[in-house]
């Protein structure tokens, strides 16, 4: 493998074990060298995402195995990525894609009936904008772009008054681009807006997982396709991207609830959520791709103090390998048993964002509950690439 491609950066960990960036011209691939039998094994990033993971690799010695918590490769990696970046000229090439990620995080949906408020498709409700076209707007003019999502006080400050009209056909992103509001939003709020676009687009140029799914195919078409400016047509619910936009939007929608909820996993839901002093009020059944691999049951939970809690529990066995976020709860839980989180928050927080979703028109609880479980594992994901990436992505303090 080792001679179609470039060795970029190489770091020793100790006298046993070195990590180098391997690459030909796609997303790199990290080298894991056993210097003792001179032993190479090439992962992707990916691989490093739960730093909870132990490598064992053999000793100089028959029978003797040295290992390594992934928590402690962090620095020489960090250093070799650093390299890789300056070595490759990455910065401009994840600018370049940044821009043209966040252009398709805020294409807008063009509504032409208002009728269709009533309940908007699943596509158009994961949009952050709706080109309204709707004859109440063309009243008034040709159409107004409005936001599909709530705003904070210094982010109402980026609206012009009266609201973001067009005129004719230009109804698209680029020409909400024009208006220059999304540039005023990530001034505004940079942790909101800024920050999670450029995280996504450095995981997906440097092979990292979409919010731990495996993106592979598609990081390695955006480097083949050559032209960071344009490098694929693709929509923000791409199958391609497995489910990394819609989950990006949920962040961005649901940004001030984040902080109110809280998730861990567990082997009894129901019993412990009970022993907690909540009551069990409904169950719902989510089928397998909304909250995980699998299908789902979901049991609502209520307590006297306002607060309401999720007890997930998947129909069959899992592991947390592939299972969408597992990694993320505490205490993360790494048998074969069956698994199940519990997610908690306000009442009034889960009204708000119910309302948040429809868009004036009809509640979903599937729809609602998949944007903040969304909303969840992206926020924990983006939190475990930052440390593999900041010193070279430009947001070590944003």
């Amino acid at each position: 493998m080792d001679d179609k491609g470039e060795i970029i950066s190489f770091c020793d960990v100790d006298e046993n074990l070195a990590l180098q960036i391997w690459t030909k011209g796609l997303s790199p691939r990290v080298v894991i060298l056993n210097k003792n039998r001179n032993k190479k094994k090439f992962v992707k990033l990916r691989w490093f995402e739960d730093l909870d993971r132990k490598l064992s690799i053999n000793g100089k010695k028959r029978g003797v195995s040295i290992e390594y918590l992934l928590s402690d490769l962090l620095p020489p990696l960090q250093r070799i990525l650093s390299e890789y970046a300056v070595y490759t000229a990455f910065k401009p090439c994840l600018w370049r894609f940044s821009v043209t990620f966040e252009k398709v995080l805020h294409a807008p949906a063009i509504v032409f009936d208002k009728k269709e408020f009533s309940l908007l498709p699943e596509e158009k409700r994961s949009r952050l904008w709706i080109s309204d076209l709707t004859d109440e707007e063309k009243a008034k003019g040709d159409g107004l772009f409005r936001p599909f999502f709530p705003l904070s006080e210094a982010e109402e400050k980026t609206m012009p008054e009266g609201g973001m009209s067009f005129t004719a056909s230009c109804c698209g992103v680029e020409d909400l681009f024009r208006t220059g509001v999304i540039r005023k939003l990530n001034g505004a709020n940079p942790r909101r807006w800024h920050r999670p676009v450029r995280i996504a687009a450095a995981a997906m140029l440097l092979g990292f997982s979409f919010c731990e799914e495996d993106g592979e195919e598609f990081s390695d078409e955006i480097w083949r396709a050559g032209n960071f400016e344009k490098p694929l047509t693709f929509k923000l619910n791409d199958p391609q991207l497995k489910g990394l936009g819609r989950k990006l939007v949920g962040y961005i929608r649901h940004f001030d609830t984040l902080d109110t909820m809280s998730v861990w996993a567990s082997l009894e839901s129901d019993k412990e959520l009970q022993d907690a002093g909540y009551v069990r009020k409904r169950r719902l059944s989510f089928p397998a791709g909304l909250l995980g691999s699998v299908e789902t049951s979901v049991t609502f939970f209520e307590r006297e103090d306002g607060m309401m809690a999720l007890g997930c529990k998947p129909k069959i066995k899992t592991s947390s390998k592939g299972n969408g976020g597992l990694y993320y709860a505490s205490p993360p839980q790494k048998s074969q048993e069956k698994q199940e989180l519990i997610y908690t928050l306000p009442k009034d927080r889960y009204a708000t964002a119910l309302l948040r979703d429809a868009f004036t028109g009809a509640e979903d609880d599937y729809f609602t509950v998949g944007q903040l479980v969304g909303a969840k594992i992206f926020e924990a994901w983006s939190n475990n690439i930052v440390p593999f990436i900041s010193y070279f992505a430009g947001f070590v303090d944003m």
